[in-house]
């Protein structure tokens, strides 16, 4: 059968999309990137403590979880992608524009928690706005690229975003974001479309609804599912507060100058990145031996967490590059369960509720960065102004905790071969039921 793409003639326009799409990640973390590599001369200037800063990078998700549930749920699928990405475009660039003409923490704050509202559907439409141009079968890929443009964005955010605060100053930062956005938005809105595989998904929703439901209370209420809850929450703990406090943690806490935050950020990031690429592919190849999902997704995520909780406690009391080394390993580790958990929850859950349970629990998770950014502020700021590196130090340590915490849900609770075959006697015995 000819792919649909080809027919329409338009053999490139599918890279293009998928290429905007990269950038469209790359742009949303350049977004949440400029306000922690801002964050030194911002706090002096605007005369914020280590507490209150944490609270203003804790507004950012006040309302991010809550967007990224109701957009996933109820708009994806009902408004056509290209305008649902234009609008979230928009949204980021002209909530980054403001905060260069003004010097108000409450205006700097009103615009964090707007970005966090468009940008919490970000990447679930990004990933359904790829899927719309590529066959199923050919959709690990253009996924994989999508996701690439976060460590991306992290990674050229570093220097750019650092040269550009350095040289005209900490608002400029901002202003670079919002415009590139709309630059982006422009782009998109030549080339973006819902793509030929879009017509098609309702169809095929439908076959994967033949598969029967489990009831809500011994789906949510799995051990399996629950081990996923806890463990994704307490990942992006560190994973959300990475971009508001590893450069100060860097400055402050250990003593590099901003110049050099950047690089050792973007070092962090290029680390990041081929570990990504790397335990994804291990666990499609342990899959595809035969390797249970116990051990490749649940152990795996687990020993993820382990290692990184780990990595974060040893890190502060060492120095040099095995310092540097070991905060790579502690903040990089952590994003292989966003491959991990995903692909656990799609496993065990029968087709008709995958998306569901996978856009909730990976959008609701975002709440623990919001209690991240401010545990982190409270912690720090309680250690006193004279103290800033022990501050820093004691909050690496409860970080590690609550990582090792969620290391211990997946090892005590995640056993996706189980809840497959509980939930299998499930779908029989209701079918039993339907027969007699």
């Amino acid at each position: 059968m000819t792919d649909p793409t080809f027919r329409s003639g338009s053999h490139w326009r599918p890279f293009a999309v998928l290429i905007l799409l990269f950038l469209f990640q790359t742009l949303n973390f350049f977004d949440k990137l400029v306000f922690g590599l801002s964050a030194v001369p911002m706090m002096k200037e605007l005369q914020i403590t280590p507490q209150q800063f944490g609270l203003i990078g804790s507004s950012f998700f006040l309302l991010f979880s809550i967007s990224g549930v109701v957009v996933g749920l109820f708009v994806i699928g009902r408004v056509p992608v290209k305008w649902i990405l234009v609008t979230l475009a928009a949204v980021w660039s002209l909530t980054q524009i403001p905060i260069y003409f003004t010097g108000s923490v409450t205006v700097l704050v009103i615009c964090r928690i707007l970005l966090g509202l468009g940008e919490g559907p970000g990447l679930p439409t990004a990933l359904h706005a790829a899927h719309n141009w590529f066959s199923p079968e050919k959709r690990s890929v253009p996924s994989a690229i999508v996701l690439q443009g976060i460590s991306v964005g992290l990674l050229a955010g570093g220097p750019l975003l650092t040269y550009i605060i350095v040289q005209y100053g900490w608002r400029s930062g901002f202003l670079f974001c919002g415009v590139i956005g709309i630059c982006w938005i422009i782009a998109w809105l030549f080339v973006g479309g819902e793509g030929p595989y879009s017509a098609s998904d309702e169809k095929r929703a439908a076959v994967a609804a033949s598969d029967a439901p489990v009831p809500a209370r011994r789906l949510w209420l799995d051990p399996t599912v629950i081990g996923v809850i806890i463990m994704s929450t307490m990942s992006y703990w560190i994973v959300g507060m990475s971009a508001t406090w590893l450069p100060p943690f860097l400055q402050q806490g250990l003593g590099y100058s901003q110049p050099q935050t950047g690089s050792i950020i973007s070092a962090v990031y290029i680390f990041q990145s081929p570990l990504l690429l790397l335990g994804s592919w291990i666990a499609q190849r342990m899959l595809q031996r035969g390797v249970s999902k116990r051990t490749t997704l649940g152990s795996a995520s687990g020993y993820a967490l382990l290692v990184s909780g780990i990595a974060l406690i040893c890190s502060v009391h060492v120095s040099g590059a095995l310092q540097l080394a070991l905060i790579a390993v502690a903040f990089a580790a952590p994003s292989l369960t966003t491959i991990y958990g995903p692909i656990t929850l799609g496993a065990v859950a029968p087709a008709v509720q995958r998306g569901k349970l996978i856009v909730v629990i990976y959008s609701a998770n975002a709440i623990s960065a919001l209690a991240s950014n401010a545990m982190t502020g409270m912690i720090v700021q309680a250690a006193g102004p004279d103290q800033l590196p022990l501050g820093y130090a004691n909050a690496m340590m409860f970080t590690a905790a609550i990582l090792i915490i969620g290391a211990v849900s997946a090892f005590a609770l995640i056993f996706p071969d189980r809840t497959i075959e509980r939930f299998g006697k499930l779908s029989r015995f209701a079918d039993q039921t339907q027969q007699a």
